[in-house]
């Protein structure tokens, strides 16, 4: 399936979503945070609340509600990584890496990395976040020797405790087949994992599975009722797709 591999790249920057409750975060990953909730960000981040300035980070980051501003970005997640706020580490890692926002610089990412890892490590067995972001660490090689095997282990623990994000990062290693061997029957299971637990991101590659008969039948009605379950959370891709209809 072309198009899903396209959306490959989001992995890293869409990161993580819990259903079937949706927190503030959940809402922020996936373009349905308010001007209301926006504001209560803001006002919090002002006043030195690390959480609150890493969600405005992302905001800025990613465009949501503001318009997008890499630099302001960095500012949020440097601000909050200043107390140690675990994601504020890892995102602004993230950026140092790959030069979102702020010049290259491959040593301060791993130093950003590590810090973030040694916390990971110890919320394991309680939180479905440091799995998965732990996960993200051993698949890439972010702060660690890259690890496949483990990162899988770990996407594994996350998607038992939760965490919809990681069934999409499993699925779409059996769809393409680049660490598990390839197995497109239970990357659509996974992928319907995921959907069900409301991400848009997997209810987007739902629909395409549907749409193109991989690791399923065709179902023309099935594909657009997904399709449009993922635009009603304003994933782009899906969008997109009903736009051309």
């Amino acid at each position: 399936m072309k198009r899903l591999g396209l959306v490959i790249i989001s992995i890293m920057l869409t990161g993580e979503l819990l259903a079937q409750q949706p927190t503030l975060e959940d809402s922020i990953t996936w373009g349905t945070i308010t001007s209301e909730q926006l504001d209560m960000i803001k006002g919090m981040a002002e006043k030195g609340h690390s959480t609150s300035q890493y969600f405005l980070g992302r905001c800025y980051f990613n465009g949501l509600i503001v318009e997008k501003d890499r630099y302001r970005a960095i500012q949020c997640y440097s601000q909050a990584s200043e107390k140690d706020q675990t994601e504020s580490l890892y995102y602004l890692g993230f950026c140092y890496k790959y030069g979102f926002g702020v010049e290259k610089n491959a040593y301060k990412a791993d130093e950003l990395f590590g810090k973030c890892i040694s916390w990971l490590d110890k919320e394991v067995d309680q939180n479905p976040y440091a799995n998965y972001y732990l996960a993200l660490c051993y698949m890439y090689g972010y702060g660690v020797l890259s690890d496949p095997v483990k990162a899988m282990s770990l996407y594994e623990s996350a998607a038992a405790m939760g965490c919809s994000q990681a069934w999409v990062n499993m699925a779409i290693e059996y769809q393409f087949g680049n660490i598990l061997p390839k197995n497109v029957e239970k990357a659509f299971e996974y992928y319907m994992k995921a959907a069900e637990m409301g991400n848009p991101q997997a209810q987007f590659n739902v629909a395409l599975c549907y749409k193109e008969g991989e690791g399923t039948g065709i179902d023309e009605a099935k594909a657009r009722e997904w399709m449009v379950k993922a635009a009603e959370q304003r994933y782009p891709q899906a969008m997109n797709e009903l736009r051309l209809k």
